[in-house]
């Protein structure tokens, strides 16, 4: 993918995540609609660049410290890795490149398998 179009996906990402927080701001939810379309977004985001790719676009939208005082990325050896949309856009191409496994949607569990979890949340209180 080209820088230009992967910035401005990541420009449009962050556009709507901004409108739909100002709107729960006004007591307004819309996560319920929005909800479905994220989902497909991160799995194209996955299939196209891999787990690993994802989940640093991932990490690079909501997780750091954009100022860059904290939690910033390195390589091995300390080099920094994905403190801009460039470099972070070279570290996901390269992730894309390396991936070698197909995409696979993630299981559901079944209801068995929910309840126990919640069983589980439940004594643990």
């Amino acid at each position: 993918m080209k820088l230009e179009v992967f910035t401005e996906i990541l420009n449009k990402l962050r556009k709507q995540s901004d409108k739909e927080h100002a709107l729960y701001q006004l007591d307004v939810d819309v996560i319920n609609f929005s909800d479905d379309y994220t989902s497909i977004i991160n799995i194209l985001l996955e299939v196209y660049y891999g787990k690993e790719g994802a989940d640093w676009i991932s990490w690079y939208m909501w997780e750091r410290d954009p100022v860059g005082t904290i939690d910033q990325a390195t390589t091995n050896d300390g080099k920094p890795i994905c403190f801009d949309v460039k470099s972070l856009w070279e570290e996901v191409e390269q992730c894309r490149l390396d991936n070698k496994t197909e995409y696979d949607l993630p299981k559901k569990m079944s209801d068995e398998e929910r309840l126990e979890i919640l069983n589980m949340i439940k004594n643990n209180l």
